[in-house]
């Protein structure tokens, strides 16, 4: 029996790096395709080009600003997309102060601060516990300089351009996994139970001990998730 398809969406400041370690924890389970975006500023173009890159039809795991990115190819290509799962993310639109927020880390970017911008914003997207953790410290700075100023710079100008899509939840056919860490600041379980309440059916699933990073924070957890989701 063939396995299913299974496309990773990073999130902003991230490579496929941030699932190194779920991805491979997947490998006996499904054909994992982790992806990544090119320097595009809006998320249709993203997301167009994704699709081009996916099989014909696939499953679809959203982390963080990959969540916005699978809410575009949803409404591109809604019958290729077999089932949907969001980790920290969802399909709504920035809120004002949100927006305002992007606009001074683009221009702190434009000015050559990129990395030490991020690498200071540890604290707001990892667990306490996570903070410890020289190695995993150590791969997420290696996976922002990889990404680079570039990408940041045009895929934060594609999400302060992002509509709310909530709608597009109401057509999936399956089970949709809404996984959140219970610590994550940036994407509040508040803003997760919303995105579960626009499907049909969907399981919010809350992960203990991990932040916004919960794909590298708790790997085998989030695998195990996924395991279930994609066999239901």
């Amino acid at each position: 029996m063939s396995k299913p398809s299974l496309v990773l969406l990073p999130g902003l400041n991230n490579t496929r790096a941030v699932f190194a370690d779920m991805g491979r924890l997947l490998a006996d389970d499904a054909d994992v395709i982790a992806m990544e975006y090119p320097p595009l500023d809006t998320l249709d173009a993203i997301a167009a080009d994704v699709l081009a890159h996916c099989p014909e039809r696939f499953n679809l795991c959203a982390f963080s600003f990959g969540g916005y990115v699978a809410a575009a190819m949803l409404e591109q290509a809604p019958e290729r997309i077999e089932r949907l799962a969001f980790i920290g993310s969802g399909p709504g639109a920035d809120k004002p102060e949100r927006r305002g927020a992007r606009e001074a880390a683009i221009a702190r970017a434009q000015a050559g601060d990129y990395e030490a911008m991020v690498k200071a914003n540890a604290n707001s997207a990892f667990h306490a516990d996570s903070l410890a953790n020289a190695d995993l410290m150590t791969r997420r700075d290696a996976m922002v300089k990889d990404y680079g100023a570039e990408r940041y710079i045009a895929h934060s100008r594609a999400a302060l351009d992002r509509p709310a899509r909530y709608h597009l939840l109401a057509k999936l056919q399956r089970e949709m996994l809404v996984m959140a860490g219970e610590s994550d600041t940036l994407v509040p379980l508040a803003e997760m139970q919303r995105t579960a309440s626009a499907a049909p059916e969907a399981r919010v699933v809350v992960i203990p001990r991990a932040g916004h990073l919960l794909p590298m924070e708790r790997p085998t957890a989030a695998a195990a998730e996924l395991r279930r989701w994609l066999s239901a």
